[in-house]
């Protein structure tokens, strides 16, 4: 006995052998944004820090400020020495508003040139942190702006100078820990990743350690 072939049909036939329909083509997901990102960590802080009783009161002021380093970002190599300063409102149990200035300076040889660059930042956001057993763990995310300083200087064959300064936006998302040491006084260590946003976009690492004051 001989079979035909018929045309595919709406029931998907190919002479007397049925085939399997088609399953519906599985779609994708698209990758997560960064926006996204930020946006599934404050959800989970805010999951976590549901919890009563693992943060200090509302309306508490602090102060902190230490030494701090700087990546070059290939504008030096290597990091530039520098200190930070900020303060903080306590909002709520658990989110702290902040506002912080920094400045590192880092000089590098070039050839017959010196180079010097010198970061000044001035940047506001908050705080998320989660009180356990003395040690104080936080999340922040700040924004403002940095002002950026290049100067160029030679004695080859004469001496000469030039100067380069401008403002950028700047986003910083980083991470730490406070301890204390007595009622008023505590550590703070912290580990910063500084975005500015200059033509061309430079990344930048922001390390620090410094006393902190609870008023």
């Amino acid at each position: 006995m001989r079979f035909s072939n018929r045309p595919h049909g709406a029931r998907g036939r190919v002479g007397f052998l049925p085939t399997a329909p088609r399953e519906e083509e599985s779609r994708k997901p698209e990758s997560r944004t960064p926006l996204a990102r930020v946006a599934g960590i404050v959800t989970l802080l805010l999951l976590i820090h549901s919890a009563p009783g693992l943060a200090e009161e509302p309306g508490a002021i602090n102060a902190s400020g230490g030494y701090s380093f700087l990546s070059g970002a290939g504008q030096t190599d290597g990091f530039g020495l520098g200190w930070f300063a900020e303060g903080g409102w306590q909002a709520t149990n658990w989110v702290t508003v902040v506002g912080e200035v920094s400045r590192h300076r880092r000089t590098q040889d070039v050839g017959f040139l010196d180079v010097e660059a010198t970061h000044q930042a001035a940047l506001a956001g908050a705080r998320f942190h989660l009180r356990r057993s003395g040690v104080l763990p936080f999340v922040h995310l700040l924004a403002g702006v940095t002002r950026l300083d290049l100067v160029a200087r030679t004695s080859v064959p004469v001496e000469a100078a030039g100067q380069d300064a401008a403002t950028y936006r700047t986003l910083q998302f980083g991470a730490g820990i406070d301890t204390r040491l007595t009622d008023r006084f505590g550590l703070r260590l912290r580990a910063d990743y500084r975005r500015v946003f200059t033509d061309g976009g430079t990344n930048h690492i922001h390390v620090g350690t410094g006393l902190l004051y609870r008023f």
